[in-house]
């Protein structure tokens, strides 16, 4: 955020859709994969966290239903607050509290529809509706405010992206149903481990697509967690030295 200021303040339009589109892209690598694999495995992650005591099978595919929902539109709630911070950068509290007020209006009007017949997932498809309606505003209005975001190039990672997410939620509804007709999982450790195995050939399939597909914040991430090991093992033998010199 104090760089979105310090590029605002001296309306350096290029730096700054340049850092913001940097920004959102962190936040997709991040955000649209969690969502595909929470879409495919919710039924093992309700399980896992809530499955016990008196919490029963219809309980269960509730929960799971409404997870479901709101996964769909967890890149709008993760990408609201940048916007949203964009606009203070200028200094702009305005537009983004009139864009929230209507949002909030579409909730609450879509909960007053569904609700009666669609119980509590006509709350998580208001929810996730007005999420959606709030990002989209949002970015409607600060591009009308800056200009280019780096449009081209954002919807280009946009679809890599997606499409490394799809290839990872489809490697974990096959991993899970592969499992599932072999060993039928029941108890908690054998639900967990169903859970461990398919997102983990998830995350897999995810990387592989990646590198095929040449996404540069898979490389920045791999980078900066290779710096972070090979400094925790220098400062180790440094440590080592000093504890063997005395």
């Amino acid at each position: 955020f104090p760089s979105l200021s310090a590029l605002a303040a001296r309306d350096d339009k290029v730096a700054f859709s340049k850092l913001f589109s940097q920004a959102v892209r962190q936040i997709l690598f991040f955000v649209v994969p969690i969502s595909a694999l929470i879409l495919v495995l919710r039924a093992q992650i309700v399980r896992v966290i809530l499955g016990a005591g008196e919490f029963g099978w219809e309980d269960t595919e509730m929960t799971l239903s409404v997870l479901g929902m709101l996964s769909i539109s967890l890149f709008a709630q993760s990408l609201i607050p940048i916007f949203t911070r964009a606009f203070y950068a200028f200094h702009n509290t305005r537009t983004p509290f009139y864009i929230a007020f209507f949002a909030e209006l579409v909730n609450i009007s879509l909960v007053l529809i569904l609700i009666g017949r669609y119980e509590v997932m006509g709350l998580a498809v208001a929810f996730s509706v007005a999420s959606i309606i709030n990002m989209s505003f949002l970015f409607l209005a600060l591009r009308r405010r800056v200009g280019d975001l780096d449009d081209s190039g954002m919807i280009k990672f946009a679809l890599k992206i997606l499409i490394a997410s799809l290839l990872a939620g489809t490697a974990a509804q096959l991993a899970k149903a592969a499992i599932g007709l072999q060993f039928s999982p029941d108890t908690f450790p054998e639900v967990f481990l169903w859970l461990v195995i398919s997102t983990l050939l998830g995350v897999a399939t995810f990387s592989f697509a990646c590198v095929f597909l040449r996404i540069d914040e898979f490389y920045k991430l791999r980078d900066a967690i290779t710096r972070k090991i090979f400094r925790a093992r220098d400062q180790i033998k440094e440590d080592a030295s000093e504890v063997s010199g005395l």
